[in-house]
Protein backbone atom coordinates (compact mmCIF):
# COMPACT_ATOMS: atom_id res chain seq x y z
CA UNK A 1 0.00 0.00 0.00
CA UNK A 2 1.35 3.50 -0.80
CA UNK A 3 3.19 5.11 2.13
CA UNK A 4 1.40 7.90 4.00
CA UNK A 5 4.55 9.88 4.70
CA UNK A 6 5.19 10.87 1.10
CA UNK A 7 3.99 14.15 -0.29
CA UNK A 8 5.52 13.47 -3.69
CA UNK A 9 3.66 10.40 -4.95
CA UNK A 10 1.94 11.24 -8.20
CA UNK A 11 -1.34 10.11 -9.70
CA UNK A 12 0.30 7.73 -12.15
CA UNK A 13 2.57 6.25 -9.47
CA UNK A 14 -0.26 5.54 -7.09
CA UNK A 15 -2.32 4.04 -9.89
CA UNK A 16 0.48 1.64 -10.82
CA UNK A 17 1.07 0.55 -7.23
CA UNK A 18 -2.66 0.19 -6.53
CA UNK A 19 -3.37 -1.87 -9.65
CA UNK A 20 -0.55 -4.23 -8.67
CA UNK A 21 -1.92 -4.68 -5.13
CA UNK A 22 -5.46 -5.24 -6.33
CA UNK A 23 -4.32 -7.81 -8.89
CA UNK A 24 -2.34 -9.68 -6.22
CA UNK A 25 -5.59 -9.96 -4.23
CA UNK A 26 -7.46 -11.19 -7.32
CA UNK A 27 -9.73 -8.13 -7.46
CA UNK A 28 -11.45 -8.05 -10.85
CA UNK A 29 -11.05 -4.96 -13.05
CA UNK A 30 -8.15 -3.77 -10.92
CA UNK A 31 -7.33 -0.70 -13.03
CA UNK A 32 -10.92 0.53 -13.14
CA UNK A 33 -11.19 0.03 -9.38
CA UNK A 34 -7.98 1.99 -8.80
CA UNK A 35 -9.11 4.80 -11.08
CA UNK A 36 -12.56 5.11 -9.52
CA UNK A 37 -11.20 5.13 -5.98
CA UNK A 38 -8.74 7.85 -6.90
CA UNK A 39 -11.43 9.82 -8.73
CA UNK A 40 -13.56 9.72 -5.59
CA UNK A 41 -10.69 11.06 -3.49
CA UNK A 42 -9.68 13.78 -5.96
CA UNK A 43 -13.26 14.65 -7.02
CA UNK A 44 -12.44 14.38 -10.69
CA UNK A 45 -13.19 12.32 -13.80
CA UNK A 46 -11.15 9.36 -15.03
CA UNK A 47 -9.99 11.50 -17.96
CA UNK A 48 -8.72 14.15 -15.54
CA UNK A 49 -6.57 11.54 -13.82
CA UNK A 50 -4.55 11.03 -16.98
CA UNK A 51 -4.50 14.69 -17.95
CA UNK A 52 -2.97 15.38 -14.52
CA UNK A 53 -1.03 12.13 -14.18
CA UNK A 54 2.09 13.86 -12.79
CA UNK A 55 0.13 15.74 -10.12
CA UNK A 56 1.21 14.80 -6.57
CA UNK A 57 -1.46 13.82 -4.06
CA UNK A 58 -1.98 15.95 -0.97
CA UNK A 59 -1.26 14.26 2.32
CA UNK A 60 -4.92 14.10 3.38
CA UNK A 61 -5.86 12.66 -0.02
CA UNK A 62 -3.25 9.96 0.35
CA UNK A 63 -4.39 9.07 3.86
CA UNK A 64 -8.00 8.76 2.74
CA UNK A 65 -7.02 6.82 -0.36
CA UNK A 66 -5.12 4.29 1.75
CA UNK A 67 -8.18 3.85 3.94
CA UNK A 68 -10.35 3.21 0.88
CA UNK A 69 -7.81 0.84 -0.63
CA UNK A 70 -7.60 -1.18 2.58
CA UNK A 71 -11.37 -1.66 2.47
CA UNK A 72 -11.28 -2.71 -1.19
CA UNK A 73 -8.49 -5.19 -0.52
CA UNK A 74 -10.74 -6.76 2.12
CA UNK A 75 -13.28 -7.38 -0.70
CA UNK A 76 -15.68 -4.62 0.32
CA UNK A 77 -17.53 -3.61 -2.89
CA UNK A 78 -16.38 -0.41 -4.55
CA UNK A 79 -19.92 1.01 -4.47
CA UNK A 80 -20.13 0.79 -0.68
CA UNK A 81 -16.74 2.47 -0.32
CA UNK A 82 -17.69 5.41 -2.54
CA UNK A 83 -21.27 5.35 -1.21
CA UNK A 84 -22.87 5.61 -4.65
CA UNK A 85 -23.51 4.05 -8.03
CA UNK A 86 -25.17 4.91 -11.32
CA UNK A 87 -28.48 3.32 -12.26
CA UNK A 88 -30.32 4.14 -15.46
CA UNK A 89 -28.21 7.31 -15.71
CA UNK A 90 -29.11 8.55 -12.24
CA UNK A 91 -26.91 8.74 -9.15
CA UNK A 92 -27.98 6.40 -6.38
CA UNK A 93 -26.61 6.65 -2.84
CA UNK A 94 -25.70 3.32 -1.28
CA UNK A 95 -24.96 1.83 2.10
CA UNK A 96 -24.86 -1.71 3.42
CA UNK A 97 -28.59 -1.67 4.19
CA UNK A 98 -29.36 -2.04 0.48
CA UNK A 99 -28.40 -4.24 -2.43
CA UNK A 100 -26.04 -2.81 -5.04
CA UNK A 101 -28.15 -2.33 -8.20
CA UNK A 102 -27.11 -4.52 -11.11
CA UNK A 103 -27.22 -3.84 -14.85
CA UNK A 104 -29.80 -6.62 -15.23
CA UNK A 105 -32.23 -4.64 -13.08
CA UNK A 106 -32.02 -1.74 -15.52
CA UNK A 107 -33.63 -4.15 -18.02
CA UNK A 108 -36.56 -4.53 -15.63
CA UNK A 109 -37.11 -0.77 -15.59
CA UNK A 110 -36.69 -0.63 -19.38
CA UNK A 111 -39.32 -3.32 -19.99
CA UNK A 112 -41.85 -1.59 -17.74
CA UNK A 113 -41.28 1.76 -19.43
CA UNK A 114 -41.54 0.20 -22.90
CA UNK A 115 -44.83 -1.43 -21.94
CA UNK A 116 -46.22 1.83 -20.57
CA UNK A 117 -45.27 3.64 -23.77
CA UNK A 118 -46.89 0.96 -25.94
CA UNK A 119 -50.07 1.13 -23.84
CA UNK A 120 -50.38 4.84 -24.69
CA UNK A 121 -51.57 5.49 -21.12
CA UNK A 122 -51.20 9.07 -19.92
CA UNK A 123 -51.35 8.08 -16.27
CA UNK A 124 -50.16 4.90 -14.57
CA UNK A 125 -50.17 3.46 -11.06
CA UNK A 126 -47.36 1.16 -9.97
CA UNK A 127 -46.87 -1.12 -6.97
CA UNK A 128 -43.29 -2.17 -6.24
CA UNK A 129 -42.34 -5.07 -3.99
CA UNK A 130 -38.87 -4.55 -2.52
CA UNK A 131 -37.85 -0.88 -2.54
CA UNK A 132 -34.20 -1.42 -1.65
CA UNK A 133 -32.16 1.64 -2.60
CA UNK A 134 -35.12 3.08 -4.50
CA UNK A 135 -33.25 2.77 -7.79
CA UNK A 136 -36.24 1.39 -9.72
CA UNK A 137 -38.56 4.06 -8.32
CA UNK A 138 -36.07 6.75 -9.31
CA UNK A 139 -35.65 5.36 -12.84
CA UNK A 140 -39.39 5.02 -13.46
CA UNK A 141 -40.36 8.37 -11.97
CA UNK A 142 -37.67 10.31 -13.83
CA UNK A 143 -38.35 8.63 -17.16
CA UNK A 144 -42.14 8.95 -16.89
CA UNK A 145 -41.72 12.63 -16.10
CA UNK A 146 -39.60 13.05 -19.24
CA UNK A 147 -42.33 11.29 -21.23
CA UNK A 148 -44.98 13.56 -19.68
CA UNK A 149 -46.85 10.55 -18.31
CA UNK A 150 -48.52 11.00 -14.95
CA UNK A 151 -47.84 8.42 -12.26
CA UNK A 152 -48.22 7.27 -8.70
CA UNK A 153 -45.87 4.72 -7.14
CA UNK A 154 -46.44 2.74 -3.95
CA UNK A 155 -43.33 0.81 -2.92
CA UNK A 156 -42.88 -1.53 0.04
CA UNK A 157 -39.89 -3.02 1.80
CA UNK A 158 -39.54 -5.03 5.00
CA UNK A 159 -36.44 -3.02 5.98
CA UNK A 160 -36.95 0.39 7.55
CA UNK A 161 -33.25 1.14 7.07
CA UNK A 162 -33.52 0.42 3.35
CA UNK A 163 -36.49 2.78 3.09
CA UNK A 164 -34.45 5.56 4.71
CA UNK A 165 -31.78 5.09 2.05
CA UNK A 166 -34.46 5.12 -0.66
CA UNK A 167 -35.91 8.38 0.68
CA UNK A 168 -32.47 9.97 0.42
CA UNK A 169 -32.32 8.88 -3.21
CA UNK A 170 -35.73 10.36 -3.96
CA UNK A 171 -34.54 13.66 -2.52
CA UNK A 172 -31.21 13.46 -4.35
CA UNK A 173 -33.03 13.02 -7.66
CA UNK A 174 -35.72 15.63 -7.01
CA UNK A 175 -38.72 13.29 -6.87
CA UNK A 176 -39.62 13.26 -3.18
CA UNK A 177 -43.28 14.21 -3.57
CA UNK A 178 -46.79 12.93 -2.88
CA UNK A 179 -46.87 10.81 -6.02
CA UNK A 180 -44.43 8.35 -4.41
CA UNK A 181 -45.14 6.45 -1.20
CA UNK A 182 -42.54 4.28 0.52
CA UNK A 183 -44.00 1.95 3.13
CA UNK A 184 -42.55 -0.59 5.54
CA UNK A 185 -44.39 -3.86 4.95
CA UNK A 186 -43.76 -7.60 4.71
CA UNK A 187 -45.13 -8.90 1.41
CA UNK A 188 -46.00 -12.22 3.08
CA UNK A 189 -48.51 -10.38 5.26
CA UNK A 190 -50.45 -9.15 2.21
CA UNK A 191 -53.22 -11.37 0.84
CA UNK A 192 -54.47 -9.02 -1.86
CA UNK A 193 -53.89 -5.47 -2.99
CA UNK A 194 -56.44 -2.88 -2.00
CA UNK A 195 -55.95 -1.05 -5.29
CA UNK A 196 -56.03 -2.29 -8.88
CA UNK A 197 -52.63 -0.99 -9.96
CA UNK A 198 -51.61 -0.88 -13.61
CA UNK A 199 -48.32 -2.61 -12.78
CA UNK A 200 -46.74 -4.75 -10.09
CA UNK A 201 -42.94 -4.57 -10.25
CA UNK A 202 -40.37 -6.54 -8.30
CA UNK A 203 -36.75 -7.57 -8.16
CA UNK A 204 -37.22 -10.01 -5.28
CA UNK A 205 -34.60 -12.00 -3.34
CA UNK A 206 -34.27 -14.95 -5.73
CA UNK A 207 -31.02 -16.66 -4.74
CA UNK A 208 -31.55 -20.01 -3.05
CA UNK A 209 -29.88 -20.56 0.29
CA UNK A 210 -27.72 -23.27 -1.31
CA UNK A 211 -26.51 -20.87 -4.02
CA UNK A 212 -26.04 -18.05 -1.50
CA UNK A 213 -23.53 -20.16 0.38
CA UNK A 214 -21.49 -20.39 -2.82
CA UNK A 215 -21.42 -16.63 -3.49
CA UNK A 216 -18.07 -14.78 -3.41
CA UNK A 217 -17.20 -12.97 -0.18
CA UNK A 218 -17.59 -9.62 -1.93
CA UNK A 219 -21.33 -10.30 -2.06
CA UNK A 220 -21.94 -12.67 0.83
CA UNK A 221 -20.06 -10.70 3.50
CA UNK A 222 -21.21 -7.22 2.57
CA UNK A 223 -24.59 -7.12 0.84
CA UNK A 224 -27.76 -7.62 2.93
CA UNK A 225 -28.81 -11.25 3.22
CA UNK A 226 -32.53 -10.44 3.11
CA UNK A 227 -32.15 -8.67 -0.24
CA UNK A 228 -30.35 -11.61 -1.84
CA UNK A 229 -32.01 -14.82 -0.67
CA UNK A 230 -35.35 -16.05 0.62
CA UNK A 231 -33.32 -18.50 2.75
CA UNK A 232 -35.14 -21.30 0.94
CA UNK A 233 -35.31 -22.43 -2.68
CA UNK A 234 -35.29 -18.95 -4.24
CA UNK A 235 -38.96 -19.21 -5.27
CA UNK A 236 -40.86 -18.09 -2.17
CA UNK A 237 -41.29 -14.48 -3.31
CA UNK A 238 -42.40 -15.46 -6.81
CA UNK A 239 -45.03 -17.80 -5.45
CA UNK A 240 -46.37 -15.02 -3.23
CA UNK A 241 -46.31 -12.47 -6.05
CA UNK A 242 -48.13 -14.90 -8.35
CA UNK A 243 -50.78 -15.50 -5.67
CA UNK A 244 -51.37 -11.77 -5.25
CA UNK A 245 -51.41 -11.22 -9.00
CA UNK A 246 -53.90 -14.05 -9.58
CA UNK A 247 -56.61 -12.18 -7.65
CA UNK A 248 -59.55 -12.07 -10.06
CA UNK A 249 -60.12 -8.40 -9.22
CA UNK A 250 -56.63 -7.44 -10.34
CA UNK A 251 -56.40 -6.56 -14.04
CA UNK A 252 -52.97 -4.95 -14.39
CA UNK A 253 -49.65 -6.45 -15.46
CA UNK A 254 -46.60 -7.57 -13.51
CA UNK A 255 -42.89 -7.51 -14.29
CA UNK A 256 -40.26 -9.32 -12.21
CA UNK A 257 -36.55 -9.89 -12.51
CA UNK A 258 -35.61 -13.57 -12.28
CA UNK A 259 -32.43 -15.48 -11.51
CA UNK A 260 -30.22 -17.58 -13.75
CA UNK A 261 -31.81 -20.95 -14.51
CA UNK A 262 -35.14 -20.19 -12.82
CA UNK A 263 -37.34 -20.20 -15.91
CA UNK A 264 -38.41 -23.85 -15.70
CA UNK A 265 -39.23 -23.63 -11.99
CA UNK A 266 -41.31 -20.50 -12.54
CA UNK A 267 -43.21 -22.11 -15.40
CA UNK A 268 -44.05 -25.00 -13.07
CA UNK A 269 -45.17 -22.59 -10.34
CA UNK A 270 -47.46 -20.80 -12.78
CA UNK A 271 -49.27 -23.98 -13.82
CA UNK A 272 -51.60 -23.66 -10.83
CA UNK A 273 -52.71 -20.17 -11.88
CA UNK A 274 -55.10 -20.63 -14.79
CA UNK A 275 -55.79 -16.91 -15.24
CA UNK A 276 -52.15 -15.89 -15.79
CA UNK A 277 -50.25 -15.86 -19.05
CA UNK A 278 -46.56 -15.02 -19.11
CA UNK A 279 -43.64 -14.00 -21.29
CA UNK A 280 -39.90 -14.24 -20.60
CA UNK A 281 -37.34 -11.71 -21.82
CA UNK A 282 -33.60 -12.30 -22.11
CA UNK A 283 -30.74 -10.08 -20.98
CA UNK A 284 -27.72 -9.05 -23.06
CA UNK A 285 -26.12 -12.45 -22.37
CA UNK A 286 -29.17 -14.27 -23.75
CA UNK A 287 -30.18 -15.38 -20.24
CA UNK A 288 -33.87 -15.33 -19.32
CA UNK A 289 -33.99 -12.36 -16.96
CA UNK A 290 -37.46 -10.77 -16.90
CA UNK A 291 -40.91 -12.31 -16.63
CA UNK A 292 -44.02 -10.43 -17.66
CA UNK A 293 -47.43 -11.49 -16.32
CA UNK A 294 -50.77 -10.67 -17.91
CA UNK A 295 -54.31 -11.84 -17.25
CA UNK A 296 -55.78 -14.37 -19.67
Amino acid sequence: MPENNSNDITVIEILRKTVSELELCNIKDARINAELLLCEIMKCSRLDLYINYEKPLKRDELVQFNQYLKRRLSNEPLQYITGKTNFFGYEIKLDRNVLIPRQETELLAERVIEDIISSEKKYVSLFEIGTGSGCIVVALAKRLTELEIGYEIFSIDISGNALETARKNLELNGIADKRITLFEKDIFKIDRLKKNYDYIISNPPYISLKDWNELPDEIKKFEPLSALTDESDGLKFYNKIFEIYSDKEFTGKAFCEIGFGQKEDLVNLLKKFENIKFTFYKDYSEIDRIIKLEKC
